[in-house]
C-alpha cells in the first residue's frame, strides 16, 4: 500500500540521483545532510549487500502500519506491503514483485508463519532475513537485497499529497461503510469510484490498501499499476530535476526510512550511475508476478503456499528480465482480419471468448451521450460471460495537469471471475499521463490504436478522434488475452442518433 510511494522513492532516489551525478562529490554531502534534516534514524541491517557502481539493484520496499503497534497491550507494528524492486541498466528495465503478505515462510529464529508477522518479530532486519532465506532456500542461490525502503500510512499520505495526486485507472468501485459489518470484521471506511482520475491523500491509501472483497492478489496488482502510475506525474517529474534536487532528499528523508547503507557516499553515486543510464533508456516497469495459490480451504487455513519450481520462475524472470520485456520492437503491425463488414456477421465463437453486447452497449450511450460534448462509444463485442457492473456508465469531470475540466465516462464490466474487472474509458483530455510511451501502434477499421504492455501482457489499448481519447484497460491480473482485447478495443462503436 505504501510501497506505492515507496516505490516512487525507490525510482524518484534512483533517477534522482541525477541530483547527486550532476554535482558528483561536492553535492554528496549536501544530499545526505538533507536526507538526514528531520533526524530520522536510518536502520542497521547488516544484511544488506553493497552494489557497485552501474550494477543491478534489488530494493525490498516495506509499508508498515503504525496504527496498529500499542505500546500498552504490547503489539507491535506490522508490515501490510512487501515488494521487491529491481533496477537493471543490462536489462533497462525495472522489475515489480510483490510477496504476498499471508505467504507461508520460515521466519529465521522464530519459526513458520506468515511472511508479514516477521516485520512484527523483528522490524525491516527480520523482513530482510525472511525473503533472502525463502530466495535462497528455493533456488539454492544467494539473494541479495542491496536496499531497504520502509513507509507508514501517514508518510504515504503526505508523500501523494506533496506531489499533488497521482493519476489513476481505477477498474471499479471500492466500497465499504462498515454499517452491516458484525464487530470483529470491520475493515476501513472506502468510497472510490471507476475511471481514470487523480487520487490525493487517504483516497490513495484506501485504493492500494483496499482487501474486502478480492484478495492479495489483486491488492497486489492495484499497487503496482500504482507505481507504474506515479512515475508519469508532473509532481514527481518536477522533483527530479537537478535543481530541486536538495528538495527531493529533503522529502525523501521525512516520509521514508531507509537503511545506513543507502546513506554511504559510494552507494548514493552507484544511484546516480544507474538512474542516469534508465532515465536516458526510458525503462518499463515491468510486474513480475509471485506464484503463490491459496490452501484448499481458505476460510480454515488463510496461509498462502508457493513451490520450489514456482519461485525458481519468478526469480528468473525478476533477475534476468526473461519474459518481462515490453515489446517495442514492432511499432506498426498490418490491420487485423476483423474488418466492420466482418464483424457484423460474427458469431460469437468466430472469435474464441468473445460474445456480442450491441443492445445494452446502446442502452448505456442512449443514457450518457445527450448529457456529453463529445461521442460515446461502447464496445459491441466483450468477453464471453462478463456482464456490465452497473446499469448506466459513469459520467464525471477530470481536471488536467493544468487545472482544465475535461468531460468523461467509464463503462465498467465484471468478466467473470472472483475480483476481475475491466472497462471501457473516453474523455476529452487528449493527452492524460497514463496514455504517455506507448509500445506498440496498430492498425484496425482505420483506427491507429495505441498498445501498452505489461511484459508481454497487454494491459490498455487506446485511440484518439479529433476531440477525444478513448481505451479498454484489461483486468488488474491482464487476464484477457491480446488478441482478445484488442478485438473489444476495435470493436468500439458510436451511438448513431
Amino acid at each position: 500500500m505504501l510501497w506505492r510511494a515507496l516505490l516512487a522513492a525507490v525510482l524518484t532516489i534512483s533517477l534522482s540521483a541525477t541530483a547527486v551525478a550532476s554535482a558528483v562529490l561536492l553535492d554528496v554531502k549536501s544530499f545526505t545532510d538533507n536526507l538526514n534534516k528531520d533526524g530520522r534514524t536510518a536502520v542497521t541491517i547488516p544484511e544488506i549487500s553493497p552494489a557497485d557502481a552501474g550494477d543491478p539493484r534489488t530494493f525490498l520496499i516495506l509499508g508498515s502500519d503504525a496504527r496498529y503497534s500499542d505500546k500498552q497491550s504490547g503489539a507491535k507494528p506490522r508490515s501490510d506491503t512487501l515488494m521487491l524492486v529491481r533496477v537493471d541498466p543490462d536489462t533497462k528495465r525495472v522489475a515489480v514483485m510483490s510477496l504476498p503478505r499471508d505467504l507461508k515462510v520460515t521466519i529465521p529464529g522464530i519459526g513458520t508463519g506468515k511472511i508479514n508477522a516477521a516485520y512484527a518479530d523483528g522490524g525491516p532486519r527480520k523482513t530482510v532475513a525472511t525473503v533472502k532465506k525463502l530466495f535462497s532456500d528455493a533456488t539454492d542461490l544467494p539473494f541479495e537485497i542491496n536496499g531497504v525502503i520502509n513507509v507508514n500510512f501517514g508518510g504515504f499520505r503526505r508523500a501523494v499529497n506533496y506531489v499533488g495526486g497521482v493519476y489513476v485507472d481505477v477498474d471499479r468501485r471500492y466500497y465499504n461503510d462498515n454499517t452491516t459489518a458484525r464487530p470483529g470484521e470491520q475493515y476501513a471506511t472506502i468510497d472510490v469510484q471507476p475511471g481514470y482520475q487523480k487520487l490525493k491523500g487517504q483516497d490513495a491509501l484506501d485504493y492500494v490498501r483496499y482487501r474486502h472483497g478480492d484478495s492479495d492478489f489483486f491488492r497486489a496488482a492495484r499497487q503496482q499499476d500504482f507505481l507504474r502510475q506515479i512515475s508519469h506525474q508532473d509532481g514527481v517529474r518536477k522533483l527530479l530535476d537537478f535543481g530541486n534536487r536538495d528538495e527531493l532528499a529533503r522529502i525523501f528523508g521525512h516520509y521514508f526510512e531507509v537503511d545506513k547503507s543507502f546513506l554511504k557516499t559510494s552507494n548514493l553515486i552507484g544511484l546516480a550511475k544507474t538512474g542516469l543510464f534508465l532515465m536516458g533508456s526510458k525503462a518499463p516497469v515491468n510486474e513480475v508476478r509471485f506464484p503463490a495459490t491459496e490452501s484448499d480451504n481458505p476460510a480454515v487455513d488463510t496461509y498462502l503456499y508457493y513451490t520450489k519450481s514456482g519461485i525458481e520462475r519468478a526469480y528468473r524472470e525478476f533477475m534476468t528480465g526473461a519474459g518481462s520485456a515490453s515489446p517495442k520492437a514492432a511499432k506498426s503491425q498490418p490491420d487485423t482480419p476483423f474488418r466492420k463488414s466482418e464483424r457484423k456477421t460474427n458469431k460469437p465463437s468466430s472469435i474464441a471468448g468473445l460474445e456480442k453486447t450491441t443492445t445494452e452497449g446502446e442502452n448505456m450511450a442512449v443514457l450518457a451521450d445527450p448529457k456529453l460534448d463529445f461521442p460515446f462509444y461502447y464496445p459491441t463485442l466483450r468477453k464471453t460471460g462478463s456482464r456490465y457492473a452497473s446499469d448506466e456508465p459513469r459520467l464525471y469531470d477530470i481536471e488536467d495537469e493544468q487545472g482544465h475540466k475535461h468531460q468523461a465516462y467509464r463503462l465498467v464490466l465484471y468478466a467473470g471471475a472472483y475480483g476481475e474487472y475491466y472497462g471501457v474509458q473516453g474523455m476529452t483530455w487528449k493527452d492524460p499521463p497514463v496514455l504517455d510511451d506507448p509500445d506498440a501502434t496498430r492498425r484496425v477499421d482505420g483506427r491507429r490504436l495505441r498498445l501498452y504492455y505489461d511484459g508481454s501482457h497487454l494491459r490498455l489499448v487506446a485511440w484518439r478522434t479529433g476531440n477525444a481519447v478513448y481505451w479498454v484497460t484489461n483486468t488488474l491480473t491482464q487476464s484477457i488475452p491480446n488478441s482478445r482485447l484488442i478485438a473489444i478495443a476495435g470493436s468500439l462503436k458510436r451511438l448513431k442518433q
